[in-house]
This record gives C-alpha cells, structure tokens and sequence, in this order.
C-alpha cells in the first residue's frame, strides 16, 4: 500500500513539473524571430487589438499578450518573457534597469482617459480627518499621479493609506461609504462612473502631469528590426484610419478586450486622447527628454 502511495506521489508531481515547463516553454518566444509585446486594453492600444483581430499581424513577427496589471510589463521583460511593452513614459521610469529600453514609436497623449474619482467632493476631502483610502496600482504612473495631484491640489497635510490593487479589481470596487480616492483610466472608468464615482482631477485638468503612451522595445531588437517596426506603425496608422472612418465597425471588432464599455462610453474616452501616429510636436519630445527617456530610437 505504501509502495504503491509513493508510485502515485511521483506520478503526480512529474506531471506538476512538466506541466511548469510546458508553461514557461510556452510563454517564451517560439522562434528567435517572434518579437512578443506585453499591452493591456488602454483605448489608446485599441488598434493593436484591431490590427490583430483582423489578422493584419499573422505574416509580422509581432505577438501581443494582453493584461490587466501594468507591472506585469516590467515582470515579463525582465525574465525575458517579452521584447518590448506598450505603456507611458512613468511605468518606464520605474524600470530598475532602464538605459536599454527606449520608445520605438510614440502612440497617444492622455488628455483626460486617465483620471482620479472619489465619492466626495474635493473641498469634502479637504476636511476628512481620519486616513483617506487611496485605491492604486502601485509602482505604475497611478503613483505618479497621485503623487502629482497632491502637490497641485496642496493636500500634503491630508492623510492617505495607499491600497495596491490591478485596475480589475478597482473596477469592481462598489460605492463606499467612507471617503475613498481612486486612480483609474479607461476603459474602466466607465463602470466607476457608472456607480457614482465622480472625476476629481484628470490629465486634462492637471498642468504638473503630463502622460505619453509609445512602445518600447529592447534597442538591440529595434537594430535588428527596423523594418519590421516601421511595418507595425504603419499598421497602427491604419487601425487608426478605420476608427476614424467606421467607428461603430472598429468598436465591434474590439468590444471584447473594453471590460463592458458601450459603444457611447468608448467613443467618449478615445476623445480623451490625442492620437501621435502621424505627427509629433516637438513639446511632447522635448518632454520625454527631460524626463530622462531617451528618444533617439523614434521612427520618423
């Protein structure tokens, strides 16, 4: 009886062992040549979704695998899950080790897609004396943010318990009771509105915050496939063209990655974006660069 527990013992953790191995062969590249990308549904990386339910990205190298937290994107990359990530300027700042990645393409301006709600007013935290809840994604641009509204709004002398949590389960937050701050953007947005939270500040209403979304990419995979990303970009301007051209056609292709958003409500958040594929203004580079991101990869 023992003889035959300890057979079923080994049988039972080397199917566990080759069920690891088997999911970590899986999630590094196939070929030498699959260049993987980490993004999450953001409106402003809603073309990619297009481009790939389209099938406009089978006979590219490039292969995107979609989240929800934004610092999966730092995990992936650095245990060489992936080559590059979509995502703002401040998640790369973040990056212990950031000298070899830089921006292959920028790809949106935030003007308003990312916000700060509450269930009170801003005059109402002002008099809270007990500790403000703040609901968070912590080592993402949500702190930077945050920490950026606080000095705007001179609120230093408040007191804030900072709560991590992905921005899945931010949107399932239910209305509260007690007074509570909430970093998010869209598409979730949509369902914290929904249940009466109220936008306090947003990039488009802050003037010490400003959020660039672009692809960045190891610069030794960016030498090697230069071509290949001037394709993906024009791919991008493409989505783009088809959004702009048939929304409602774009939208039903994509509806499946918005976490619930209608038709209305992801239309009323592309407007809180300025889209950069055609054309850079000189500001937004100048910006980057005295943020320390290198720009001297940016395709033309």
């Amino acid at each position: 009886m023992k003889k035959a527990y300890a057979i079923s013992v080994v049988i039972v953790l080397l199917i566990s062992i080759v069920a690891v191995s088997l999911y970590y062969y899986m999630s590094r590249p196939q070929t030498s040549s699959e260049i993987r990308i980490s993004t999450n549904p953001w409106v402003g990386f809603t073309p990619f979704i297009y481009a790939q339910e389209k099938g406009w990205l089978e006979k590219t190298p490039f292969r995107f695998m979609w989240l929800v937290d934004l610092t999966d994107n730092a995990r992936l990359y650095q245990r060489g899950f992936t080559q590059g990530f979509t995502a703002t300027q401040y998640e790369l700042m973040h990056f212990k080790e950031q000298h070899a990645i830089k921006p292959v393409f920028l790809i949106d301006h935030s003007y308003g897609a990312d916000a700060i709600l509450s269930n009170r007013t801003l005059e109402e935290l002002r008099s809270v004396k007990s500790p403000i809840k703040v609901f968070l994604e912590r080592g993402s641009l949500n702190e930077d943010f945050f920490e950026a509204f606080v000095k705007e709004q001179k609120m230093e002398s408040l007191v804030f318990s900072q709560i991590d949590a992905s921005q899945k389960n931010i949107g399932t937050l239910p209305m509260r009771e007690d007074p509570v701050i909430i970093i998010s953007y869209a598409p979730y947005l949509s369902e914290l509105t929904k249940k009466g939270y109220q936008t306090i500040a947003s990039t488009q209403t802050m003037n010490s915050f400003y959020v660039i979304d672009a692809l960045f990419v190891d610069e030794k995979v960016i030498d090697a496939n230069k071509q290949e990303f001037i394709r993906l970009k024009e791919i991008l301007s493409l989505a783009i063209k088809r959004f702009r051209e048939d929304p409602k056609e774009y939208y039903a292709t994509i509806k499946g990655y918005l976490e619930g958003q209608t038709y209305e409500e992801f239309m009323a958040s592309t407007e809180g974006i300025e889209w950069l594929n055609d054309t850079v203004p000189e500001t937004i580079v100048a910006h980057l660069n005295s943020q320390q991101v290198k720009t001297d990869r940016l395709l033309p």
